[in-house]
This record gives structure tokens, sequence and C-alpha cells, in this order.
């Protein structure tokens, strides 16, 4: 007997709003809608900050904002709408920080998956990263030892408290390596981070895009743009790289406000530079197309990088540092790109020469990275949240 197609609801920050996972939201939601076996996708989402229009998504997504960021009431607002709409599961796309900067409310509302299988609904937890696997002396933690062992005892128990949902995913392998070890009878899964839909548009080789570099993130953490200036100062001396643009697309970091500004207001009669600001989603596929290389001036990192599968799938070749967590994706996942020491601007400088200068070699990386991405699309990501969430094992795709 054929089962009827159920309705799910998806917690996650959502667009127009700009917190962190939203865009991968909104695909993930698109995906879920898409699948024949589910009816209607609730999208249980963050408040707006001020009021702005909703997107048409189309008569199989609805959006619910009911949870605030930093709002220790979270959990209770997550319940109660769940309770309201009775769905017949739940899917929580998370990371380490979606509900707050501030380590309570963050907590609080990393715990709500495990409250809403208790409360009677089946709950799978998309993690993007855990606090045991982030270098906190990288982050805003920096020479707070104290506040470091308190987070990672903290991190610890909301972990534990994470697995007890029905299932948790995560991206890397050396996520679900140290799952295993600290709860080894928790149902988790490595699941990939998935690629967006890019694989209709077309085509764009090296030699047919600007002579541009591009960057996008929330700066001024350990995500940092100093380096980066620093590199294309030197670069833009050479003389086979006539007209040398870089283009920065982004917003401070919630810990860093005011960074962009200042590093703006230093480089305003630079004409190589633009500062391009929070880019919409739809304004994504344009940015990553019109760039040769996206640059990623880290000195840690904290999860999958969503970032770095967009320029993948749209063909700008990465140029990263090989450390922590891009070093898992590219052996997970089969991506490759440009690389460099973290704070070094002269290796950084001479990686992009070489493949600014080398469009065949530049060409083949991007080709290689735009299969790699390819071949698992957003579609199959959820085909397999749908799957275990319906409890229908024997469906499940494979990412071994």
């Amino acid at each position: 007997m054929t089962t009827p197609p159920r309705r799910i609801a998806l917690v996650s920050a959502f667009p127009p709003g700009q917190r962190s996972l939203n865009e991968y939201g909104l695909h993930f939601a698109r995906a879920l809608a898409a699948h024949p076996d589910a009816a209607e996708v609730i999208v249980l989402a963050d408040r707006l900050s001020e009021p702005m229009p909703e997107l048409d998504l189309g008569p199989r997504i609805r959006v619910r904002r009911v949870w605030a960021f930093n709002s220790a009431a979270t959990p209770l607002h997550l319940l109660r709408a769940l309770w309201t709409e009775r769905p017949d599961g739940v899917i929580w796309n998370l990371q380490t920080a979606s509900f707050g900067d501030r380590e309570i409310p963050a907590a609080l509302g990393l715990v709500a998956p495990a409250m809403a299988r208790l409360a009677g609904w089946r709950s799978g937890i998309i993690a993007h990263n855990i606090v045991a696997g982030i270098d906190l002396e990288a982050t805003t933690l920096k020479g707070k030892p104290l506040r470091q062992a308190l987070v990672r005892m903290g991190g610890a128990a909301v972990t534990r408290a994470m697995c007890a949902a029905s299932y948790m995913t995560v991206t890397l392998r050396s996520y679900a390596d140290i799952l295993a070890r600290q709860v080894p009878r928790a149902d988790v899964s490595l699941v990939p981070h998935g690629t967006f839909d890019t694989g209709t548009r077309p085509w764009v080789a090296q030699s047919d895009r600007p002579l541009r570099i591009v960057t996008m993130g929330k700066f001024g953490t350990y995500k940092r743009l100093e380096t980066l200036l620093a590199a294309f100062d030197l670069l833009r001396n050479s003389p086979d790289l006539p007209a040398l643009e870089l283009v920065i697309g982004g917003t401070d970091h919630p810990a860093t406000p005011g960074y962009m500004a200042g590093l703006a207001r230093a480089r305003e009669r630079d004409p190589g530079v633009t500062f391009a600001g929070y880019l919409a989603e739809e304004d994504v596929p344009g940015f990553f197309e019109c760039g040769r290389l996206a640059v990623f001036d880290y000195t840690a990192t904290t999860g999958s990088s969503g970032v770095l599968h967009q320029s993948a799938s749209l063909g700008a070749v990465p140029v990263f540092p090989r450390i922590g967590d891009f070093v898992d994706l590219c052996e997970d996942e089969g991506l490759t790109g440009g690389h460099f020491t973290p704070g070094d601007a002269e290796a950084l400088a001479q990686v992009m020469h070489d493949l600014l200068t080398d469009s065949d070699a530049a060409d083949r990386i991007a080709l290689a990275n735009r299969r790699a991405v390819d071949a698992i699309p957003m579609s199959e990501i959820a085909a397999w949240h749908v799957a275990k969430l319906l409890d229908a094992p024997g469906t499940l795709p494979s990412f071994a």
C-alpha cells in the first residue's frame, strides 16, 4: 500500500533573513517540497529584525516566523508551533550558534530537537558543525581558557542532548568519528553537505570571466581579509594581470561589528577593490560565475563550507588553506583548489598568480570540482532525510 505524502517541518534560519545557514535552509526546503513523499514543508524560521516580504516559494512551502535569535524562550516557541502544526516529522538545520551567540540561548535551542522527540515528534538534525570539532582558540574565545573549558563542558552536554534526537547527520567524516567515540549508541550518519541547484546553468570557462577575484562570508573572526588584501596588492603589480579586480561580498560577523566598514574606509579610493555587501540568494550564482578565483582567507574552520560548495559548483576556483575541515572536505568529497599557509600574503599571491595566468590548469580544477559537487545534489540529501524521517531505512541512499 502506498504511503500518503507527509507534512514535514523544517527548523532553520531562512531568507530573507540573513542568519547563518539561511541559504542552505532555502535550498533544502525546496528539495524537500519537490520530494513525492512530502505534501507540505512548514518552515519554522527565525523572526526578522525588520519587516520584509517573504519569498514566493509555491504552494508546498509555508514559512512561519516563530523564534528569535538569542532568546531563551526559543524551545517553547518551537514546541508550541509544532503542537499547532502537528507535522509528521521535524528536520532541524543547525550549527552551534544557530539560536544565539550567547551560551545559554544557543544551548537551549540546540536541546530543542531532543525535547521535540520526547513530546512525540520524530526529529532529525543536520549538524553542520559540533563544538568538539571547533578550534575555540581561533574564535572569539581566543585567549580565554576558562571560558573555553566551560564551553567544551557545556558543548559535550549539549552534543549528547542533540544525539538524543531520533537521528543526526554530520557533513564531515571527522565529526562522525568524534561522535562515534563520545556517544556510541547515537544514530549518527555521515551525509554530505549537498549541492544547490546549479547544474542547469551554462558552464563559464575561465577565459570568459572577468579578471576578478571574489570572496564571500561573515568576516572579522577566523574569516579575515587582511591577508587577501595584502596579496591582492602584491598581485596587481604583475604586468601580466592588468585591471585585476577584487570583489568582497558579505557582512560583519555578529561578534565583530564595524570590521567591514573599517576596511572599506581604508580602501574607499581604491578602484580595484569593491565591497559588495550582503548578497541575496538570487545574486550568488552571478557573483561566483563572474569570478575566476574564490579565496578563503581563514585562520580556522568550523564545519563543511557552504560557500566552498557554491564556488565549486559555479566554476570559481577555490583558494584556501589546507587546515582543519578544509582537509576533511577535500578527502570526503574530492574537492581541490589552490592552497596557501594562513597569514602568508606572498604565498597566497603566488598561488593566485599561477591560477590566473594558466587558464587551462584552472579550468581542469574547476571542472573536476563541478563534477564532484554535482554528484551529490540537494535532491539526494533531501531524499535521504525523508526516508530516514519516515522510518523507511530500506530506501536510504548511501553516501559511504
